[in-house]
């Protein structure tokens, strides 16, 4: 191989990762305090350059290489938190996702490729716009099938998609009601095919002196001009919706952590929940007093402020939860005692997690069974009505299950050795997909329940829906990963479950962002004097909930549309491709 091929062989692979990593931030990220999430709608383009441009053999091969280094330069970046927890996580994480634009690179290298004939580039107006939007439409939809593929498979770990990066950009995120989170990374990615097609087609009419129309580009402007005028039309829909408020008290320790272990003892959390409701309801008490004298000075009727909902964390309290197959529940001694001050300081329904284990009654005791199932549970004590739990469905591999532990010991030593603290067992995983009733101040409605990284996962909030008020309810912990930027990524995936479902959410975390979110996906955080959501304290807000559940596409087909339309673009381009070659 000459010299100069070598140079421009490394010169295409560092241009593949220098934009991955170029491309990470756009996403949430403590070192870079600016919203950067415009960049998601440029840096494919370098990528698309690159592998338009390959010719010779082994196209697969090497577009799989340059997606491949593309992703790594993305997500090792991405998941730099895990480093929190394991360096070996991060590298064998990230290598694994960079597979899914890797296997995206390959198929455009190897037959979506609209560089690939050039008297196809040179074709007339109609020719050349009508297959730039194919080919344009074939990029979207196999990306965006290939982040469903990476939500879905081993579990699914569909973190960071590339429309994720637009969680502040309120107007175009509202398209997520649409198609998903992958739809609107679809959407991206179509743009810039075009954008990149048309570009390089006005370039060389330009030597040729020759000026022609583009509908390709005309018909992106009006798709961007009607996914804005959606958005915009989303967001007025929104503040027209006939609500009920429903007032929460959430409360946050950020207890520090070394992975799953907690820094304080059992006693000090307890006793620290206990003061944070304490203040928190001294503060209720404050500003309801300071309304009431703003009110007898202005004649208007106070606006007072009392919580409906405490809500704690996941995990919160240390005690356990024994729970028989009848569905009768136990609180441990300590964990009464806690709830009993809380008791005494409002009257409030109280949704915390618990871990769960399997019991039985003997006579008027209950005790665990001889070798229990166990359950990352969300438990709602309510002031009236019986106890309710929500088993975690989704459970997360290598922090609440390591699979084939019993036959590769090995993973259970690699995990020990790398989190620093002992695996003492996995969760069993939940199986109820009925949303959970509750009411509050005479209206009726349910709840969705998520815990943790399930907030992550469209599918499992999407079979609770029902055609009722609802709330989403998530409690989480992200303590595992320190001060890091996991915890703002985290929650920049699970705003977009509130639009993608039009559903509100409370959210509560340990270490993480505790907040409110509407149903357009605008939040109200927990922070400290200086915006850090890494502190300790309580969060009262108000969310108004629709009286009607409010219907979006997403909710009626899911993600029916994206893997379809990616299996079908895939085919045709294949097909083509095979009709081109006997042309020839």
């Amino acid at each position: 191989m000459s010299a100069g091929k070598k140079i421009n062989r490394w010169a295409k692979a560092a241009v593949c990762m220098i934009s991955g990593m170029l491309l990470s931030l756009a996403y949430p990220n403590l070192d870079v305090a600016v919203d950067f999430g415009f960049i998601a709608w440029l840096m494919v383009v370098p990528l698309m350059i690159v592998l338009w441009n390959l010719r010779g053999p082994r196209l697969k091969r090497r577009g799989f290489a340059l997606g491949y280094l593309f992703g790594l330069g993305f997500f090792l970046i991405n998941v730099r938190w895990l480093c929190e927890v394991s360096w070996l996580g991060v590298v064998v994480l990230g290598f694994y996702l960079a597979l899914y634009p890797a296997l995206w690179s390959m198929c455009v290298a190897a037959c979506m490729n609209p560089w690939a004939r050039k008297r196809e580039q040179l074709a007339g107006t109609w020719a050349s716009s009508s297959r730039s939007l194919a080919y344009a439409m074939a990029h979207a939809c196999s990306w965006a099938g290939l982040e469903w593929l990476r939500g879905w498979a081993l579990t699914g770990f569909g973190w960071n998609g590339l429309g994720v990066a637009m969680h502040n950009q309120a107007v175009m995120a509202q398209f997520a009601d649409v198609f998903g989170v992958a739809g609107l990374s679809g959407l991206m990615v179509f743009v810039q095919s075009i954008v990149l097609q048309v570009s390089v087609r006005m370039v060389q009419e330009a030597k040729l002196g020759k000026k022609r129309a583009h509908l390709d580009f005309g018909f992106c402007g009006l798709l961007l001009a009607g996914v804005f005028s959606y958005g915009v039309w989303r967001l007025a829909d929104a503040g027209k919706r006939e609500t009920f408020p429903l007032d929460v008290c959430l409360v946050q320790l950020n207890v520090p952590q070394e992975a799953a272990r907690q820094l304080w003892t059992a006693e000090e959390i307890h006793v620290a929940y206990e003061e944070e409701v304490e203040k928190a309801m001294e503060r209720v008490a404050e500003m309801n007093q300071a309304a009431l004298e703003k009110s007898a000075d202005s004649g208007v009727e106070a606006d007072v402020f009392y919580p409906d909902w405490l809500v704690l964390p996941e995990v919160a309290l240390n005690d356990r939860l024994l729970s028989t197959a009848d569905g009768t529940h136990g609180l441990g001694f300590e964990s009464e005692a806690t709830i009993a001050a809380f008791r005494e300081a409002g009257k409030f329904d109280i949704l915390l997690g618990l871990g769960e284990l399997e019991a039985e009654l003997l006579g008027d005791q209950m005790i665990m069974v001889e070798d229990p199932d166990s359950w990352n549970s969300m438990a709602i004590i309510q002031k009236e009505g019986p106890l309710q739990t929500y088993q975690k469905k989704h459970l997360v591999m290598f922090g609440e299950y390591i699979p084939l532990v019993n036959e590769l010991p090995l993973l259970k030593r690699i995990y020990e050795q790398q989190a620093g603290t002992s695996f003492d067992g996995a969760f069993a995983a939940g199986t109820a997909i009925d949303p959970l009733p509750m009411t509050v101040n005479g209206h009726d409605f349910s709840i969705i329940p998520s815990i943790c990284f399930e907030d992550t996962v469209p599918r499992e909030a999407r079979s609770f829906l029902r055609n009722e008020a609802q709330v989403i309810v998530n409690i989480t912990n992200d303590g595992w990963f320190g001060e890091s930027c996991g915890a703002a990524q985290h929650f920049a995936n699970a705003k977009f479950r509130c639009i993608e479902l039009r559903r509100p959410m409370v959210r509560c975390a340990n270490t993480g962002v505790s907040a409110v979110v509407r149903i357009n996906g605008h939040a109200q955080m927990l922070v400290d004097d200086e915006s850090s959501h890494f502190t300790r304290g309580a969060l009262l807000a108000t969310l108004p909930i629709p009286k009607q559940s409010v219907w979006s596409p997403y909710q009626y087909w899911g993600d029916i549309p994206v893997y379809t339309a990616a299996t079908l673009s895939l085919l045709l381009m294949v097909i083509r491709k095979k009709l081109l070659k006997e042309d020839e």
